[in-house]
């Protein structure tokens, strides 16, 4: 068949485009102005403000209320001093945005320059002396920075400017665009030397251009886009040369130029070609990227402003009216082959169904609908295209180098290798067949062929006059009960695995071109698209996953190793598995068990793959053929492409509020705050273009909670309520281990100040000193009080004795000495009168005695204890018969110390005198009683009262509070008038109890 298409190897790079437009925060769709600053935000100038974009978030500057220290909304270009501040030209004035304070201030000539309120500026070069050079309306000016003059320097100029110098150099001379054509300005400081022109001839309109971009390449070498195309000029020959067609295109209008890092390219904006890619060596278009509707990876629309490039090789692109495209010049790391974009013919679909790399050179690659695509080992050039709208299902290379080719139609061709030519074969099977059979595999085992067929398995034998002879297997297809086979696998040289259409796996063995049934192995619900043999295991890409076959134990193992329909598997020799699917191109590494999944966004030409579209090329390149081309894969630099990012914080937000006094976030250092501002959120950037959703972040704050946090994308932290203190936050990039640090400093309260701290201590410290003098004279004060009590009490109790031996002893003394001198001694003695009245008397005195001496120490209270003391008591007042007293001590077991036994004795004698002689009472009830770890006395009368509140505090009372206070028992009286007394005494009993004595 003749070559009737001819089809371009796709060689440029593979660029994939994000998009931000007016729906992501842009604030304008036409961008006139690019700057990426050192912190890695880029700047974009538009018709209608300034924008700072991170990757993620747009933040748009805009002057919306006329303010003075602001740039005009529309920009013209954006530049960059060493301090990182932005030296901004628009179409009202010159601005400077100063990066510390987040904030803009104006530029001020103080002579030589007459400017009206609104004029056009374009600053473009800072030179060595750091003095900025900078068009304004109409002429180019050097101004001087020390004292903010501007010298004239020329006119020839219509507001863009191109240097071929960097920043702080001598510029000697630039380029300076006219209306039509451009200016070659020399110079000496300012003065100015010689002006060229090129492209303004009037009287030639052929060599009349308008120039939109320059790329120096030399001191003698310019490339210019213009509207007449790429131009090449030479200054020292004045000769130019323009290139301006490719494919069908010409007259190409070049609006951006930019050299392209690292490769002898030129990358060319265009106003209705897109972009393109300009070879220098070659000097000729190689490649072009426009917009695609089916391809959202494509650019946005095919009119490109401006071209830059950032030293990460991030490439912006300016598209008119359609915002912003952007990517990495390293993001893909697939090439891309056989593009429809790249093929001429309108026709041509490149679903690749089979690929081969015959012996002697070349690529067949079949595709589904529009023929066998032959090309040469590297896919850079097309050698043949046969079967244009046929599909190919099968390539298979013979022993003789010859190639089997089958039609989707179920046609079979072969390719003569040495006549470089296609013969038709007729099919012809060893049994009757009705209708056209699916031949669904044929492969190579040894020397022989054989087919996998919808009615079982046949040896192919090739015969004369070009007949495909299939010769069907009978034996194992009657020992299969489905025999529709689908795929044979070989294990060794004599045995393979057969697989009936998703049904069962079959084991056989292979012996003088025949099957012999081995074993079912397992049962198969999924179809097996390809496999690769590895040591002792053959893995299997099946629809429901990547299988594992053990050569071993003839077994399938259980664990799929990645879930997806795969179509196809290769291995690269460094023990890694690439695994074609329907969702994308895995690697699998054998040694870590790890996988890693690549889609679109890493450069594949779809995200479904086609089973047989898979081959090991020269140089260890792997090739995978799907629904829209080929890619090739280099294993050796397959890795994930992860630029250097650092990140950024944002945003600082103190109690949730802005704090305008901390300036430029991006720009702040350290943060000092109250210890009432402790409430920190912190936003942060990835700062990465290419995937900054995915771009994993670690943040800790050293000092806090010291714990690591993982997150991935940009991120906003809060930290509620920290504490006082010194703490550092580290917020780190895990793919490039670049790190932003914080620190920041709570000030303490004054309360938690050292200072404070001291003084409080030597405060306190004084108040106690103050304290304990007065505790201690209050101390000595009670001692007094209690002695001068305790004197009291003595005095008290002699005046009481004193009664008691004058009243009772001395009364009945003194009456026993009158009748003894009144009367009759004789005859009182002779009568025996004076032997009894003597005795009574005595007996009397004897007993006010005794009591008197019981009150002051009774006897039995120390030998008997408190019970048998206070039975005598009341015993002995019972006998006189002036009162009844009731002592109940059933509820009484235990042994009391002896004071606070003491103590209690008097506190009833003294309720009892009291009663006696104030109550008029009939009875007394005395209880005493133990109880759950304390002791209660209660003493009750039914005596005529009194008022608590009103009643005078005598000797009796007051004597009771003295040794309640002295054994700390709680003391409760409950009385009124002609109600009685109530007295209840609550003792702690441990503190009284008496020590028990081990036998």
């Amino acid at each position: 068949m003749l070559l009737c298409l001819s089809v371009s190897a796709q060689t440029k790079p593979t660029l994939l485009f994000k998009h931000l437009t007016l729906e992501n925060g842009l604030s304008d769709p036409t961008i006139q102005a690019l700057h990426v600053d050192k912190d890695g935000f880029l700047w974009m100038g538009t018709e209608n403000g300034i924008n700072r974009f991170d990757g993620k978030t747009c933040i748009t500057y805009k002057n919306k209320n006329n303010l003075a220290a602001f740039p005009g909304n529309y920009i013209t270009n954006i530049i960059e001093d060493k301090n990182g501040d932005l030296i901004i030209g628009s179409q009202s004035n010159l601005a400077k945005y100063n990066r510390r304070q987040d904030n803009f201030t104006l530029y001020h000539f103080k002579k030589d320059v007459k400017l009206s309120d609104n004029y056009y500026t374009f600053p473009f070069y800072i030179d060595k002396q750091e003095d900025l050079w900078v068009y304004l309306a109409g002429n180019v000016y050097k101004y001087r920075k020390k004292d903010g003059t501007a010298k004239y320097i020329t006119t020839y100029s219509n507001g863009y400017i191109f240097t071929p110098v960097s920043f702080y150099n001598k510029l000697d001379w630039f380029i300076s665009r006219g209306v039509k054509g451009i200016y070659i300005y020399k110079t000496d400081d300012v003065k100015e030397q010689h002006v060229q022109e090129f492209f303004m001839n009037s009287n030639n309109t052929a060599l009349n251009s308008h120039i939109a971009d320059v790329y120096v390449a030399s001191d003698s070498l310019l490339w210019l886009a213009s509207d007449k195309g790429l131009i090449k000029l030479n200054l020292k020959t004045k000769q130019h040369k323009c290139f301006n067609t490719y494919k069908t295109g010409k007259n190409i209008a070049a609006t951006a130029i930019a050299k392209y890092p690292n490769k002898p390219w030129l990358l060319i904006g265009t106003r209705s070609n897109g972009l393109l890619l300009f070879d220098l060596v070659s000097k000729k278009f190689i490649a072009d990227y426009t917009h695609q509707s089916d391809d959202p990876f494509s650019l946005s629309a095919n009119y490109i402003k401006k071209i830059y490039i950032d030293q990460k090789q991030n490439l912006f692109l300016s598209i008119n009216g359609y915002g912003l495209d952007y990517t990495n010049l390293n993001k893909v790391i697939f090439s891309r082959y056989i593009d429809k974009a790249d093929i001429v013919s309108p026709n041509f679909e490149n679903d690749i169904s089979v690929i081969i790399k015959p012996e002697k050179g070349g690529i067949w690659c079949g595709t589904k609908t529009s023929g066998l695509l032959i090309y040469n080992q590297d896919l850079t050039k097309p050698l043949k295209h046969e079967f244009l709208k046929l599909g190919i299902s099968q390539l298979l290379e013979l022993n003789n180098g010859n190639i089997l080719t089958g039609l989707s139609n179920g046609f079979f061709f072969v390719y003569d290798a040495k006549k470089a030519s296609f013969n038709q074969l007729k099919t012809s099977f060893s049994e009757k067949m009705n209708g056209k059979v699916q031949i669904n595999q044929i492969l190579k085992i040894g020397e022989n062929l054989f087919a996998a067929t919808e009615y079982g398995i046949a040896r192919v034998i090739f015969k004369a006059n070009n007949v495909l002879y299939f010769d069907m297997d009978q034996g194992i297809n009657n020992a299969i009960s489905w025999p529709n086979i689908q795929t044979i696998v070989p294990v060794t040289p004599d045995k393979v695995i057969i697989q009936s259409y998703y049904t069962s796996l079959y084991l056989a063995d292979l012996k003088d071109g025949k099957f012999i049934f081995n074993k079912e192995i397992a049962r198969s619900p999924y179809g097996i698209n390809g496999s690769i043999h590895i040591g002792e295991r053959i893995y299997l890409a099946t629809t429901s996953g990547l299988l594992t076959f053990n050569c071993q134990s003839d077994s399938i193992e259980n664990v799929s190793l990645i879930d997806a329909n795969c179509s196809s598997v290769l291995a690269d020799g460094h023990g890694n598995l690439w695994v074609g699917t329907n969702n994308g191109l895995y690697i699998y590494n054998l040694a870590t068990y790890n996988q890693t999944r690549y889609s679109i966004g890493d450069g594949l030409q779809s995200m479904v793959f086609n089973p047989n579209a898979a081959v090991a090329l020269r140089n260890k390149l792997l090739a995978f053929g799907g629904i829209n081309g080929i890619n090739i894969i280099d294993p050796v630099k397959s890795n994930v492409y992860t630029s250097r990012s650092k990140p950024q914080i944002t945003e600082i937000l103190i109690n949730d509020q802005v704090r305008p006094d901390i300036g430029n976030p991006i720009t702040t250092r350290s943060l000092k705050l109250q210890h009432n501002e402790n409430t920190i959120t912190i936003a942060f950037s990835t700062m990465d273009f290419i995937d900054p959703t995915q771009r994993k972040i670690v943040y800790q704050m050293i000092g806090y909670d010291n714990k690591k946090v993982s997150v991935f994308g940009s991120n906003s932290i809060r930290f509620p309520n920290m504490p006082s203190g010194k703490f550092k936050l580290i917020i780190t990039d895990v793919y490039s281990n670049e790190k932003t640090v914080l620190p920041i400093f709570i000030n303490a309260p004054f309360w938690q100040k050292t200072w404070f701290i001291i003084l409080g201590i030597v405060i306190l410290t004084i108040i106690s000193l103050i304290a304990l003098f007065i505790y201690l004279k209050w101390v000595k004060h009670l001692q007094v009080v209690q002695l001068r009590q305790m004197i009291n009490f003595q005095k008290a109790d002699r005046k009481r004795i004193a009664d008691d031996l004058h009243d009772e002893l001395g009364l009945k003394l003194s009456t026993l000495k009158h009748y003894l001198l009144a009367g009759d001694i004789n005859k009182m003695i002779d009568g025996g009168e004076l032997r009894k009245l003597s005795a009574e008397y005595i007996d009397s005195s004897v007993n006010v005695l005794r009591n008197t001496l019981i009150n002051l120490s009774p006897q039995t209270l120390d030998e008997n204890g408190l019970v048998t003391a206070m039975e005598d008591l009341t015993d002995s007042i019972n006998k006189m018969g002036i009162i009844n007293i009731h002592f109940d001590h059933s509820g009484f077991t235990v042994v009391l110390k002896s004071t606070p036994e003491y103590a209690i004795y008097r506190i009833c004698q003294e309720l009892i005198n009291n009663t006696i002689k104030h109550a008029a009472a009939k009875n007394i009830y005395i209880v005493i009683i133990n109880r759950h770890e304390r002791l209660i006395l209660l003493y009750e009368d039914d005596g005529k009262g009194y008022d608590h509140n009103a009643v005078k505090r005598g000797y009796g009372l007051f004597n009771i509070e003295a040794l309640i206070k002295a054994i700390r028992a709680e003391l409760d009286i409950d009385t009124a008038m002609g109600k009685g007394v109530a007295v209840t005494i609550s003792i702690n009993l441990k503190r009284i109890l008496k020590p028990k004595v081990n036998d």
